[in-house]
């Protein structure tokens, strides 16, 4: 199953590497990015939804059809362009759009996973988180995005065809997991933790967890995420603007080093818990990460374009350990501290909240002109860090939380 995930992210990433290399060579107006990120995350703010129709199903399952259904709509896509070369850019896009979908459906389903093995051992759940982090950081990143950058520029076809036959793969090695290991639908197992997914709550409930639930907070997701799109393919566009190389392919060494920090920091994660009480570590690496965030928003003020070329690729490369050695410890906190209805609602609302995140920071990004002032998206990146901050401090203990949310 862990192989079939990583074949899959692996033509997702293509793809998406493949999107941005069309904006980056002119094919596509840097406005594509903002629309596809909020057709994408729009479906990703279902996740709530998506969490109560797929616990009725095996996740095995789940992860098995969404892969067949991926290489069929690249087979259709494929099709369509031989017969109809004249509708090339309809046929992308439409195929961008909807290729969009898949994702959201599998990191809800996956998250179930990671989940239960945090009830049974927290460290084993950090190493767990670790090696997926890292495990899709360096395919999907490190490989698959660059290599779709420069797909871009040779075949769409080619592109197209790299994602249909990944998808296939993985969901064969999907399929042999799910007939060797039985994994029942949520709902089927303990009603005390699953089979309330998606019931109705109070307004009171709802937004108590919003705030009150520190880094496993809904709204601390949305503030990182509108943080990281701000700061994240806008500004690596504005340091490939800077290259002394073809823009593609400076774009893919952009995103080759974020790839490679980010493959590196969940296992930085998976160290650092051994020293320090987790929420804690948390704070450190938020506080960390603002501090780097206004150095180098200084030095690309002031740098000419070469300096501020190398100054962007280590940008990359260090925002990638930061950004995983977060995320590795606040998925772990949220899978240990909360079981069951709760779980699966903060989990799910957090998805969502992320989504949202993307879609205001791709179009904020675009209202700031981030690609032509990267200095001053850094900054705004920065703020938004602060405000997490903020939230983190004003975190409930769970003793404290109102008796609708911890009862059952």
């Amino acid at each position: 199953m862990t192989a079939g995930l990583v074949v899959s992210i692996l033509g997702t990433r293509l793809v998406e590497g493949g999107s941005d290399g069309l904006v980056a060579l002119g094919v596509l107006p840097v406005l594509w990015i903002s629309v596809l990120t909020t057709f994408g995350e729009l479906v990703s703010f279902a996740s709530p939804f998506i969490a109560k129709v797929t616990a009725r199903f095996s996740p095995a399952r789940v992860l098995v059809s969404s892969d067949l259904a991926e290489a069929l709509l690249s087979g259709v896509a494929l099709v369509a362009l031989i017969l109809a070369p004249g509708w090339t850019t309809p046929v992308l896009l439409g195929y961008l759009l909807l290729a969009a979908v898949f994702p959201a459906v599998t990191d809800v389903v996956e998250e179930f996973y990671g989940q239960q093995l945090a009830q049974a051992d927290v460290k084993q759940a950090l190493t767990f988180n670790a090696s997926v982090y890292s495990a899709l950081a360096f395919v999907g990143i490190v490989i698959a995005m660059p290599l779709g950058n420069i797909l871009a520029g040779v075949s769409i076809t080619v592109l197209i065809t790299g994602n249909l036959v990944l998808s296939a793969l993985g969901t064969l090695l999907r399929l042999v997991s799910s007939r060797t290991v039985v994994t029942p639908p949520a709902t089927d197992q303990d009603l005390e933790d699953f089979g309330v997914l998606g019931e109705r709550m109070t307004a009171r409930v709802f937004v108590h967890d919003l705030w009150a639930t520190g880094a496993a907070s809904p709204l601390f997701s949305f503030l990182l995420q509108v943080g990281g799109t701000i700061g994240g393919v806008f500004v690596y566009l504005a340091v490939a603007q800077r290259a002394p190389v073809d823009p593609a392919a400076a774009l893919a060494s952009v995103i080759a080093m974020f790839g490679v920090g980010a493959t590196v920091g969940p296992w930085v994660g998976r160290a650092l818990s051994d020293r320090g009480d987790i929420r804690h570590l948390v704070w450190l690496v938020l506080v960390a990460t603002v501090a780097f965030l206004v150095i180098v928003a200084g030095l690309l003020s002031v740098l000419d374009a070469g300096a501020a070329w190398w100054t962007g690729l280590a940008y990359a490369l260090v925002l990638g350990i930061l950004s995983r050695t977060r995320a590795v410890l606040t998925t772990t906190l949220r899978q240990q501290d909360y079981r069951g209805t709760r779980f699966a609602r903060i989990m799910s609302w957090s998805f969502a909240a992320t989504a949202l995140g993307a879609v205001v920071g791709s179009w904020l990004a675009l209202a700031l002109g981030a690609t032509q002032h990267p200095s001053l998206a850094l900054l705004v990146q920065a703020g938004f860090i602060v405000l997490a901050l903020v939230l983190l401090a004003a975190r409930v203990p769970a003793s404290a939380l109102p008796e609708e949310a911890t009862a059952r």
